[in-house]
């Protein structure tokens, strides 16, 4: 019998780049004059809280999903996609942590597909995604009428127990064995989907994930201590 594959998923935020994605995307929109910076500065309060306090609690989410169907409604699809190509390429280089951009590449050596999982509109997951030379990305996706997105999200934001629910489905659709795959995230929010396979890795872990880590015994990723490479056998 051939063995099943496995995989490696990853969150965005905290998790992959420091910080909101969406926030980085919003101040890409304003330097290429979409939006204005009145409204970069409303949304900017949040941001500046959901990067201090590292927790993606449902209120947060919600917000965020809100201000991103107000900024994209009417917006042409095609143009939005080649506009985060621009704003992925400017600010993925500075925010990207080094050491999970070689856990990916480590993940790739090996035979693992990689995917990234988040909560971020499904446009902007799919360009970060490609610039990593991952496997694939799923995220929020946005309803899209004659080309042009609408002011209603086409199913839930893809958060804490839809993240489960989307890697079973991914293992289902490229037999991945979901107990030798690897999950990579922050939050505590996350918790379903770093159950849902049998190596799951807590990075610059919240204090709450950290001690749920700690008593499993699964691997933590301090960013700034390059040695935690080696704590988890790829293979």
């Amino acid at each position: 019998m051939t063995a099943r594959k496995s995989a490696a998923f990853f969150d965005l935020d905290n998790t992959l780049i420091r910080g909101s994605s969406f926030y980085y995307f919003v101040r890409g929109l304003v330097a290429h004059g979409v939006i204005s910076q009145r409204q970069l500065v409303r949304f900017g309060w949040e941001n500046f809280r959901y990067v201090r306090s590292r927790k993606e609690n449902h209120a947060t989410i919600a917000m965020v999903t809100r201000k991103a169907l107000q900024f994209v409604q009417g917006m042409s699809q095609n143009f939005l996609r080649g506009l985060s190509e621009e704003i992925v390429r400017d600010f993925l280089p500075k925010r990207l942590i080094p050491v999970m951009r070689d856990r990916i590449a480590e993940h790739k050596i090996v035979g693992n597909d990689t995917w990234l999982i988040t909560a971020a509109p499904q446009e902007l997951a799919e360009v970060v995604a490609v610039q990593l030379g991952m496997s694939g990305a799923l995220g929020t996706r946005t309803v899209v009428s004659y080309g042009l997105y609408q002011a209603e999200l086409a199913a839930p934001a893809l958060h804490g127990s839809r993240k489960a629910d989307a890697l079973r489905e991914l293992a289902q659709s490229y037999g991945y064995d979901l107990r030798k795959s690897f999950a990579y995230s922050d939050s505590l929010n996350d918790l379903p989907m770093l159950v849902t396979v049998g190596r799951p890795t807590a990075v610059n872990p919240e204090k709450e994930l950290a001690r749920i880590a700690n008593k499993n015994g699964w691997p933590l990723i301090e960013t700034a201590a390059k040695r935690t490479l080696a704590e988890t056998n790829l293979r």
